[in-house]
């Protein structure tokens, strides 16, 4: 493939197509799956899956992401964080320029089988409640992670992780927030790692409704680390706000919407809701406020999906 790429670029006289892999993090997968002093002679760049290194499948609390181990990690265990991860492909002789580190905008969601006992390696029961947006259960986007905050989960700082993790009854996440991005991305530039991936750009508070923290906070934390804001971009004078999901792949972006006004809200839960006499249009309830948008044009919003859909 890149015998290829170069000989495209030659015939083509533009830059040759980047070659890139999205690659494990864990060291037993590492071990038995890639021969890194070759494959980092033929990748441009070597995406590290630096998260998922906890979760619902263990059956006790632990965090996403963490940066460090956490003083109880022994054996195996020591090895699940990312300073672990990218220094054993930087030590297997990775070069550490084209080595990208990863950082996740969602959380893993446990249920504690004692609400009591809430802390880090606490015993859990399973896969906590899919998210209202996300719907997938044992995983929460940042967005979705925020309400439970706004809720009245308790957070806590995993001060040896350099991580954060927040519970509420029976219910733990453990995820990134604003703070630990900033701390990975010094981190990241300390070490002098090539740069960052994100899984995944609509994981992250893309509108800027639910977290107060402007559109992409955490994303918006990442690139300014890493001195990538640019002076030339100003945001919009209307940004787009969230549309529903669209249940027929035909694209998710609605038209845009406005906020406050008709009250609609006021007295309903979180989700969406359909707007009467206009099939095209749905209200938006986060906490009370009412955010009216619209579905992409030829789409209805659907009740049975709580999506835009087909007529």
């Amino acid at each position: 493939m890149r015998q290829a790429f170069e000989q495209e670029a030659k015939q083509s006289k533009k830059p040759r197509l980047l070659v890139t892999a999205a690659v494990a993090a864990g060291i037993s997968t590492i071990q038995s799956g890639y021969e890194i002093p070759l494959l980092s002679q033929y990748l441009d760049y070597i995406h590290v899956m630096t998260y998922d290194f906890h979760g619902t499948w263990e059956g006790y609390t632990g965090e996403n992401s963490p940066l460090y181990k956490y003083p109880t990690d022994t054996g195996s265990n020591a090895s699940l964080n990312v300073d672990y991860a990218m220094n054993y492909w930087k030590d297997n002789r990775a070069p550490a320029e084209k080595l990208l580190v990863g950082f996740p905008t969602y959380g893993h969601i446990f249920i504690l089988s004692n609400p009591s006992n809430h802390g880090i390696g606490a015993p859990t029961s399973g896969a906590g409640p899919a998210g209202p947006y996300t719907r997938e259960s044992g995983t929460w986007a940042y967005y979705e992670i925020y309400t439970f905050l706004k809720n009245g989960a308790t957070q806590e700082w995993d001060d040896p992780q350099k991580v954060p993790y927040a519970y509420q009854g029976n219910v733990w996440v453990g995820y990134d927030n604003v703070k630990s991005f900033d701390i990975k991305a010094q981190w990241l530039k300390s070490n002098q790692f090539g740069g960052a991936m994100v899984w995944a750009i609509d994981l992250d508070d893309f509108t800027g409704a639910f977290c107060n923290q402007g559109k992409f906070p955490l994303i918006s934390t990442l690139k300014k680390a890493r001195g990538l804001q640019s002076a030339s971009c100003t945001a919009p004078a209307q940004p787009p706000t969230t549309a529903a999901p669209s249940g027929n792949g035909s694209g998710s972006s609605g038209s845009g919407g406005s906020s406050g006004g008709s009250g609609f809200c006021a007295d309903k839960v979180n989700g969406l809701y359909p707007v009467a006499n206009n099939r095209n249009a749905f209200w938006h309830c986060v906490n009370g406020v009412t955010y009216q948008q619209n579905c992409p044009a030829g789409l209805v919003f659907d009740t049975s999906c709580d999506c835009c859909n087909q007529t």
